[in-house]
């Protein structure tokens, strides 16, 4: 057949008036005999991410129609793919209960998955044409990195992510082979904006030391990046934690962390229970603060998808770390500072301008401005 010929058929069985990008025609003859054609749409069916989308595969026994309604027959993350599967292993008669449990249809279909990260695998060589995939397809993509455990490293081949150091997108892979001679960890950022991301604080040393992070500012990251531990020889580690900047620290940061004791716990009386803990910093170049995550705890943002899941853990409230960078003309002159209104208006304002550079709302408002009104006029 001709890709005019499949394209064709493709009409036929999709409701879908573009060309696919892709077609996958599989005849397996031996212990299993059956005959696999599946299609990559261009454009993501309206149902895409309805819990209750309508399956794209049907499935024939010996050329004879069988369903068109079985979600078994493709994992979910794979929901985008329209096909049909016929083979001559099972009864004319089948029922759907025996559909759900036959080892015949559950072998052609962990088969077919396993053609199908193949052909996409190969499809990724030709980078625009797969990043317009992944603008399509990457999210549900990525859910199969915490679905399906048995093609794991093919899906870590498969999926992309933004970066800190180019626009677009960029596969671990990638990432790999950019990495630093002494750098241990793939660090990544997880937030819901991609511009608060890419100019988030936390990646002002990174930045410095020209180390790429991957920028993750979909929901489905804040899932997945948790089950995955590792790339080849490397741990993923998230920047949004407190402890995520220990590879950055120098001696230097450890004489000044000493110097700055009185001053953190200063602060940390002003800031009462707001905050969890108050630090120096190892990642701030230019910014005299920022949040992070207790590394025991959830970030902001898994906290946010929690609670508007109605989970108990993200109706608590959990505290961040302030992180301070001992080198600030801000910080360097609270250090002379004594106790004082001015030096509780600063405390607060070091914390609630790191809540507004995370992209999150502050309790009160009209008080932060009240703050500022009164530092600034002070200042002239």
């Amino acid at each position: 057949m001709k890709d005019k010929d499949y394209n064709q058929f493709y009409q036929t069985i999709a409701v879908d008036y573009e060309d696919p990008i892709l077609h996958i025609h599989t005849q397996a003859e031996g212990t299993l005999d059956y005959t696999t054609l599946f299609y990559i749409p261009k454009n993501a069916p309206f149902d895409l991410f309805n819990p209750d989308y309508k399956p794209g595969v049907k499935l024939y026994v010996k050329r004879v129609f069988i369903t068109d309604d079985d979600k078994e027959l493709m994992p979910t993350y794979l929901r985008f793919v329209r096909g049909i599967i016929d083979t001559e292993d099972l009864p004319l008669n089948v029922s759907r209960e025996i559909l759900q449990k036959n080892r015949i249809l559950a072998k052609i279909k962990n088969n077919s998955v396993k053609k199908i990260l193949s052909e996409l695998l190969k499809y990724s060589t030709n980078k625009k044409k797969y990043l317009e995939f992944i603008d399509t397809f990457g999210v549900p993509l990525k859910e199969g990195l915490y679905q399906d455990s048995d093609n794991r490293e093919d899906l870590l081949e498969l999926v992309r992510y933004k970066s800190s150091i180019e626009n677009g997108y960029v596969s671990l892979a990638e990432y790999v082979s950019r990495m630093k001679p002494d750098q241990k960890n793939i660090y990544y950022i997880t937030g819901d904006n991609e511009v608060n991301l890419r100019n988030s604080p936390l990646l002002e040393m990174y930045n410095e030391k020209n180390m790429e992070v991957l920028v993750m500012d979909q929901d489905i990251d804040e899932f997945v990046i948790s089950s995955i531990n590792q790339y080849q020889e490397f741990s993923l580690k998230s920047v949004n934690f407190s402890d995520s900047a220990d590879d950055l620290q120098t001696d230097k940061g450890k004489k000044e962390k000493d110097n700055l004791k009185p001053l953190l716990k200063k602060i940390k009386k002003v800031l009462g229970d707001q905050v969890k803990d108050v630090k120096t910093s190892n990642r701030l170049k230019g910014s005299p603060s920022c949040i992070v995550a207790d590394s025991n705890d959830p970030t902001a943002k898994m906290q946010e998808i929690m609670k508007a899941m109605g989970q108990q853990y993200g109706q608590q409230d959990i505290k961040p770390i302030l992180e301070i960078n001992p080198s600030h003309a801000i910080i360097l002159k609270m250090k002379t500072m004594r106790k004082s209104k001015s030096f509780d208006d600063i405390s607060q304002l070091l914390l609630d301008q790191a809540v507004l550079r995370e992209g999150a709302k502050l309790k009160n408002p009209t008080e932060f401005v009240e703050r500022l009104n009164t530092i600034l006029s002070e200042s002239l």
